[in-house]
């Protein structure tokens, strides 16, 4: 937990009592219409036992003092994140906003140094867009000196076990959860899961949604990918890609090796439908995305819960 002098209970620390997720929790205290009886019994058991009270620090655009909102991308080069930055750049103009872009890499050095520097830059919220693993002391520090600047952070997920940083309310396995299932309906029983970095966050949620998938960890690039895919044993009979690089340099090496497998991409960008052949995509797409951003990181402390979104199966020509 990042610290900020209290040693209060954390929306973390109500889900590990009750054995359920963040979202779950979220669920729970926001839409409890839609959450089974028994779960919803043991997550208000715990919420009991640890007195848990939502935290609302930083929460929200409150100092007003130059309209600027930063966006921390994990890598600019990938499709999905150029989309995502173009929606949160639409939704933020159309709430009087400015937004100030910062490309990562997929450097946790990098989100450190950006960090630290931020309070001294008058803007008033983050956003951060990032799939990597960012959970280092140094970077809750630098975090935690934000929060205390009251600057308002949002992040694309569940990262960070602080309930003054928001996310958007989704679960991240549900997109892996539903291609596994729409190609076991097509009698496909033993996909490959491709990720980049199999230690991000995003990584072990897609695993979590595909848990019989073979997990294949191919690197964010074409080439990594068509590597991964040539050496993909011949049980394999479809594919699960997370991101749009991953899918072309897959479907391109597997027609090269004559294997017409089927594929569903756990992202969606325009590029996604306008490429041959035109991928399947199960997401939510970034305009969505990037509108709920902007709307969390304009949110007054007490505002109404976020939504939960959920992703979409988009089917096209590989699958």
């Amino acid at each position: 937990m990042i610290s900020r002098g209290e040693t209060t209970a954390t929306i973390l620390d109500v889900a590990r009592r009750a054995g359920v997720s963040r979202t779950t929790v979220s669920r729970v205290l926001n839409e409890p219409d839609r959450v089974s009886p028994g779960t919803l019994q043991r997550v208000r058991a715990a919420v009991a036992d640890l007195k848990y009270a939502p935290n609302t620090v930083a929460r929200g655009l409150r100092s007003g003092r130059t309209g600027l909102v930063a966006l921390l991308v994990g890598d600019i080069s990938q499709p999905f994140h150029g989309a995502l930055a173009q929606a949160v750049a639409a939704a933020a103009e159309a709430r009087g906003l400015g937004v100030i872009l910062y490309d990562l890499g997929h450097s946790r050095t990098r989100l450190q140094d950006v960090l630290n520097k931020l309070p001294g830059q008058g803007v008033d919220g983050i956003i951060i867009a990032t799939a990597d693993d960012i959970s280092a002391p140094k970077i809750r520090a630098a975090l935690a000196h934000c929060l205390e600047s009251h600057i308002a952070v949002v992040t694309g997920m569940e990262l960070f076990d602080d309930d003054a940083v928001a996310a958007v309310n989704f679960d991240p396995a549900a997109g892996s959860r539903l291609a596994v299932e729409a190609l076991a309906e097509a009698g496909k029983h033993a996909p490959a899961l491709l990720v980049g970095d199999a230690a991000s966050p995003l990584a072990r949620h897609l695993a979590r949604g595909a848990p019989t998938a073979l997990l294949v960890e191919a690197g964010y690039s074409f080439d990594g990918a068509g590597r991964a895919a040539r050496e993909l044993p011949r049980e394999v009979d479809s594919v699960i890609a997370a991101t749009l690089p991953m899918a072309i340099g897959a479907w391109n090496a597997l027609a090269g090796e004559g294997r017409d497998l089927p594929l569903i991409l756990c992202e969606d960008t325009p590029l996604a439908a306008h490429v041959r052949p035109s991928f399947t995509t199960v997401a939510i797409a970034p305009e969505t995305l990037g509108a709920e951003m902007v709307r969390l990181v304009s949110l007054p402390a007490q505002a109404d819960p976020p939504p939960v979104l959920n992703p979409e199966l988009v089917r096209r020509e590989t699958f």
